[in-house]
């Protein structure tokens, strides 16, 4: 719940089977516990309604719904144009050794650790990892984005070999593409504990950091595997990421 709640969400609904499904993210239906949220379409100013729910209630409509994917934007309902997480999507080329995803993580969180800024890691249910940091919302959505870009932009010339920013599948062979478009307006990443529409059904899993290791698959926990694991911890991975204040500082740069 805390990381879907008042968000406007885009749901993979699957009714029949996890592999027929379909996209939803404006509420053309009402059930309990769904709320609308008028977003404003900027391309053409129309304004349409975008579902969000705030409790358990609406939790439970989506299942009702045979929702198995939930993908929340990276803004709540009160600050729509000004995001409160910044979302790295780590996507490996096919075949891709799972240790240099691995280090690819490790890669961003070194970078934010240069900016003061504390960063959270979770498997996706697919075949990457998403680096998420939560910030302020105080700059808005070309913002944040033109920072991650320039961020994954450092990597790439660092690093050719490994890294890459451009999304033409053509570019990424062999390499991981470092999604920042993940900060944009419209865009959203699949939460934290949201099963995945796909064999076994993964879900998508916050980690520690020193968790991560080449041993974590990023199928490695599902709806089957998670339950155990979650009554084993100790302390919750992601106990401090509703409570981290922290800022971009763009004016300092």
């Amino acid at each position: 719940m805390p990381f879907i709640s008042q968000r406007p969400l885009t749901l993979v609904r699957c009714p029949t089977e996890y592999s027929e499904c379909f996209y939803q993210k404006k509420l053309v239906e009402f059930s309990n516990g769904l709320y609308p949220v008028a977003i404003k379409n900027k391309n053409d100013n129309e304004t349409e309604n975008y579902i969000y729910l705030d409790d358990k209630e609406g939790l439970l409509s989506l299942v009702q719904m045979g929702v198995l994917e939930i993908h929340p934007w990276g803004s709540d309902i009160n600050h729509l144009e000004y995001p409160d997480m910044m979302t790295f999507d780590l996507d490996p080329a096919p075949d891709f050794a799972w240790k240099k995803v691995v280090d690819a993580a490790f890669a961003i969180k070194q970078q934010m650790d240069r900016f003061n800024l504390q960063s959270f890691v979770k498997t996706t249910g697919g075949k990457g990892l998403h680096v998420v940091v939560p910030i302020q919302p105080e700059y808005d959505w070309k913002q944040v984005k033109n920072f991650s870009h320039v961020l994954v932009q450092f990597l790439e010339k660092s690093h050719p070999a490994k890294y890459t920013s451009q999304l033409s599948k053509a570019k990424r062979k062999g390499k991981i593409f470092i999604d920042y478009l993940r900060n944009q307006r419209g865009a959203t990443a699949i939460s934290a504990y949201s099963t995945r529409a796909r064999i076994h059904a993964p879900v998508a899993t916050p980690l520690h950091w020193d968790e991560l290791t080449n041993n974590i698959k990023d199928v490695y926990y599902t709806i089957n595997t998670l339950p155990k694991r979650l009554s084993q911890l100790k302390n919750d991975p992601w106990e401090a990421f509703g409570t981290t204040i922290q800022s971009l500082r763009l004016n300092e740069f």
